[in-house]
């Protein structure tokens, strides 16, 4: 098959997205990553999860070696796809574009004078195992952590407002996740999405970003795309998708990811032929 005619960069989320939410199977996907593949089209992960959480999962999903963005738009691990570009960045580099965990861990050792919450680095390895139930290993990667620091409130909601103006005034945001909540720095996965896409855009062709989410974490990736792809939750859609630009899969997870790309390519394909059939050329 050949290339995409004009250069597409799909940018995805991963739990409830490309990867089921209940089990983490990708399946139902295979076949679109493998057209993907044979299309030339760069997919960039753009996850919470971390630098060697994702570096496993690009081995099992056939993306070895591709630049994708971790810890929420706060880190970039850079791929294979910025060899022979003149952006200053090395393949195999680690960018951190927030605020470093240092910082983040000695801010939140001033605040917990004042707060009751107890972060990743005061939970440990065994404490990581205990509340994720995540194995040993899984959970030892889920601590190599660069620039955020999950943690879990254990104050009032009051407090916890306070808290967020506290982090503000150090340049960190509080952002909710599933059941932990996030400190990071003034960054998120859209800022991270823009960036990438400026370094892997080719000057002499055209570029059209898609970014699929499933959760309002997500949004910032979203509102930044060209093509803005929703993926349902069992709750309903968790994310706006502009109806004049934007995609809604009409299922959940892997399967869901698979019909939605599948149907902004052939949206892609079918605006091609229209302009190659075009009275005017």
């Amino acid at each position: 098959m050949l290339p995409t005619a004009t250069r597409l960069i799909v940018f995805t989320d991963l739990d409830g997205c490309l990867l089921n939410k209940h089990d983490y199977d990708w399946s139902a996907a295979s076949a679109t990553l493998e057209t993907l593949r044979a299309r030339r089209v760069p997919v960039i992960m753009n996850s919470s999860k971390t630098v060697p959480e994702m570096t496993e999962l690009a081995n099992e999903l056939g993306l070895s070696g591709s630049t994708f963005i971790s810890e929420n738009g706060s880190v970039i691990y850079w791929g294979d796809e910025v060899l022979g570009l003149e952006h200053g960045r090395q393949a195999g580099e680690i960018e951190v574009i927030g605020t470093s965990r240092d910082r983040i861990l000695k801010v939140l050792h001033d605040l917990k004078q004042r707060y009751r919450f107890r972060s990743f680095a005061d939970l440990g390895l065994s404490g990581v195992v205990n509340e994720t139930q995540l194995s040993e290993a899984k959970a030892q990667l889920a601590l190599a952590r660069e620039g955020t620091e999950p943690l879990l409130w254990e104050d009032t909601e009051e407090h916890r407002s306070e808290f967020a103006q506290a982090l503000h005034g150090h340049q960190l945001s509080l952002t909710k996740g599933g059941r932990f909540w996030h400190v990071a720095g003034q960054t998120n996965k859209g800022m991270a999405m823009q960036i990438v896409a400026v370094r892997l855009s080719h000057a002499d062709a055209k570029t059209i970003l898609a970014a699929i989410g499933d959760s309002p974490i997500d949004q910032s990736m979203l509102d930044v795309a060209d093509v803005p792809i929703g993926i349902p939750t069992t709750a309903g859609l968790g994310v706006n998708v502009d109806p004049q630009r934007g995609i809604v899969a009409a299922e959940l997870g892997a399967a869901g990811w698979a019909s939605a790309v599948t149907k902004l390519l052939l949206r892609i394909d079918t605006a091609a032929a229209d302009e190659r059939n075009s009275p005017l050329d």
